[in-house]
């Protein structure tokens, strides 16, 4: 019997008995897939963060035995309902205001961080660079954001661009911002390589950040809007692993079935030895390992027409065995007295197979039991 059926259960009503160990699995899982989702890995790892986390979420209780659909369904939409709430109106908004950026440590291109002014209508842009920039170009990069996802990740494309004022290592310039939308940018430096095409100076991009003193809406509301729109996707994935695992485990079912009632198969409980627990396949009835005699169920024992039962125990044999493999009685061939024309008897334990219509006879018959036809002794 499983282990998990031993021991101790809790009955959930509508969703059945589990034990603790199943209902750990899933709290385990729960916790898990909200703390890296809450902190922006399936955000920052794209789709496939979003296949671990939903994988997580619901095979971690599978392996614990937690088969229930009403009950995973019941923690998939909890999740989603907890993730977006803390997501969206705590921590992604707490990301927002302190996600201001500055240039990165290993960036020899800016001298200390480029400053952002903000005025009516837009800002500033005051960056001091740590060389004279020579020919090279200086631009603000920004965009319009969308929604805020957990992790304080912006759903944005950089699509806006601006060339600021350069004059040896200062670099400044200004762009108009609608105060209803929030914005994020940074500054990078370009110059024109020597097939004459424009590119980024390698390791000249600053940090971008989110221009939240220019923005007049609320951050919550895009944040609440990024993180049910990233759940969703979580949860079409989740759903579709739920699905096709129910209907996986539906057709193994079912060809379990057909192959238990094809004799091919042990029902649920048997298929091992009860004296050393050794595989025990179907058709064997005594253990290659221990020698045990294996008691079938009696719902295998009409499909198998190649055995018959010991007239002492009981117990199934095949038709080969020289001995019962439970009692140990020996079974002797059977002896066939043929009576000749002549009148003599004479007895045998060896079988023909008749070259007309194939049915055995004793060795010693002089015509075939089935349909007379009479044997020449000298082709024998």
């Amino acid at each position: 019997m499983n282990s998990v059926m031993d021991e101790k259960t809790i009955d959930l009503k509508w969703f059945g008995k589990w034990s603790f160990k199943q209902i750990l699995g899933v709290i385990v899982a729960f916790a898990v897939a909200l703390i890296l989702t809450l902190y922006g890995f399936g955000a920052s790892c794209s789709c496939f963060g979003i296949l671990i986390i939903a994988v997580i979420l619901y095979m971690l209780p599978r392996l614990m035995g937690v088969e229930h659909v009403k009950l995973m369904t019941l923690v998939g939409a909890l999740f989603a309902v907890t993730a977006i709430l803390i997501g969206g109106l705590f921590m992604a908004p707490g990301f927002v205001e302190g996600n201001q950026g500055s240039p990165p440590v290993d960036n020899n291109e800016f001298y200390d961080s480029v400053d952002y002014i903000y005025v009516g209508g837009g800002i500033e842009i005051e960056a001091v660079l740590s060389d004279d920039i020579g020919s090279r170009t200086v631009h603000f990069v920004y965009a319009e954001v969308r929604g805020i996802v957990f992790g304080g990740i912006p759903n944005a494309t950089f699509d806006m661009e601006t060339q600021l004022t350069a004059a040896g290592t200062m670099a400044n310039g200004s762009v108009t911002l609608d105060p209803e939308k929030l914005y994020i940018g940074y500054v990078i430096i370009r110059e024109v390589n020597a097939s004459g095409d424009t590119v980024a100076v390698e390791g000249s991009e600053t940090y971008w950040r989110f221009l939240t003193d220019a923005f007049e809406g609320s951050i919550t509301s895009l944040t609440l809007y990024g993180c049910a729109y990233f759940m969703v996707q979580i949860m079409i994935i989740f759903f579709m692993i739920m699905i096709f695992s129910n209907i996986m485990k539906s057709r193994m079912v079912k060809t379990r079935e057909k192959m238990e009632k094809e004799g091919r198969l042990y029902p649920q409980g048997y298929g091992r030895c009860d004296n050393c627990g050794s595989m025990v396949l179907p058709g064997e009835v005594k253990c290659r390992k221990c020698g045990a005699y294996i008691d079938r169920p009696d719902e295998m024992k009409p499909d198998k027409k190649d055995f018959f039962e010991c007239s002492d125990c009981g117990a199934e044999v095949p038709m080969d065995a020289e001995e019962c493999p439970k009692c140990g009685a020996k079974f002797d061939e059977e002896e066939y007295e043929v009576v000749h024309s002549d009148g003599t008897v004479e007895t045998t334990k060896e079988t023909m197979a008749c070259p007309e219509c194939g049915a055995l006879s004793p060795a010693a018959s002089t015509f075939c039991t089935r349909c007379g036809a009479k044997f020449d002794k000298k082709k024998k």
